[in-house]
């Protein structure tokens, strides 16, 4: 019923790889102002789609939510991952050093704190696990929603400690329970997710997001990251929506894609970093080049990903659990 969530996730899956490809000797100046548009709104895509599909689980189980075996279902389908990976990650940082070196405080600080480097993506699962579990808290009381939006508004503009990913969770929150509130709006046909909707979203972006470059900070940088935020997804999930109603080639891909959005987004950086790699030994540095360098690495990313999910994460039940049985 709701496959343009899909084809979203597979439009900002394709963003979050693209993303990701930096290289330490060059990147042109096109790359710099892509890149920062992608980071003005991909997150706060992917915790909107989050909510919205949580609040339509919600919808379907009529509003109860068994809170412990929703707990240990999460669990498994982010934590055990972001630990399986984040060890997999430090074995490989073991046998080639680079950058932070692996020893006891490396690995105890993954429990609570983001180890960066190769393995700074994996915040996500992390904070993703944490807003889960305070909307589930929310969702046990009458007015739940309402309560959590009241919570979670004036804590996006509060200073948090990055200690368990709570810097993370204090922004994301807003986005999660803005995605459930996206759902409860379309359902009962209040918005209607229309192309019509998505070029008012997109003219309203602009000039915020202009007003985004020019390096504001405290409350007004976080109001601009909020509303580019906000904007710039809805209009992906308006375009998705109109995307749905014609089966093409394009299409399909993007929306398997989106299916297999979380064993992408878990394994995307092998093919990512590959491609890294053999930019920066070719040593042919032009914008050209970089952008062929870029399409390579998207292509990797998913292909390389898809590939190990499909020979070895999905045909071993083991690896699979590890992997939160995507």
């Amino acid at each position: 019923m709701y496959s343009y969530v899909s084809l979203a996730k597979g439009f900002g899956i394709l963003l979050v790889i693209a993303g990701h490809f930096t290289t330490v000797k060059y990147a042109p100046g096109f790359y710099n102002a892509f890149r920062d548009w992608i980071y003005a709104f991909h997150m706060p895509l992917f915790m909107s789609l989050s909510g919205f599909l949580f609040a339509y689980s919600l919808k379907r189980s009529s509003g109860q939510l068994p809170f412990w075996s929703f707990v240990r279902k999460k669990f498994t389908r982010l934590m055990v991952p972001y630990f399986f990976v984040s060890a997999v990650i430090a074995l490989i940082k073991w046998y080639f050093p680079k950058g932070r070196i692996v020893n006891y405080g490396y690995l105890t600080d993954l429990l609570y704190m983001n180890v960066g480097g190769v393995a700074v993506f994996l915040w996500f699962l992390y904070a993703l696990f944490l807003i889960f579990l305070i909307a589930a808290v929310f969702v046990q009381f009458k007015r739940g929603h309402m309560a959590m939006g009241l919570v979670a508004l004036p804590l996006f503009f509060m200073t948090l400690p990055d200690t368990f990913f709570l810097s993370y969770v204090k922004v994301y929150l807003l986005y999660f329970w803005l995605g459930m509130s996206l759902f409860m709006a379309a359902d009962k046909k209040v918005l209607r997710l229309s192309l019509r909707e998505m070029w008012v979203a997109l003219l309203l972006f602009i000039p915020v997001y202009a007003c985004r470059t020019m390096g504001h900070d405290g409350f007004l940088r976080n109001l601009e990251n909020l509303l580019c935020g906000t904007l710039c997804s809805y209009a992906v999930i308006c375009f998705c929506n109109y995307l749905n109603r014609y089966t093409s080639v394009i299409q399909k891909s993007i929306l398997h894609v989106g299916k297999q959005s979380a064993a992408i987004y878990l394994m995307h950086m092998a093919g990512v970093s590959l491609v890294c790699v053999w930019y920066e030994k070719l040593a042919i540095f032009t914008p050209l080049t970089y952008l062929v360098a870029l399409i390579v690495a998207v292509i990797m990313g998913v292909g390389l990903s898809l590939l190990a999910n499909k020979y070895l994460v999905s045909s071993n039940k083991y690896v699979n659990w590890l992997m939160g049985g995507n």
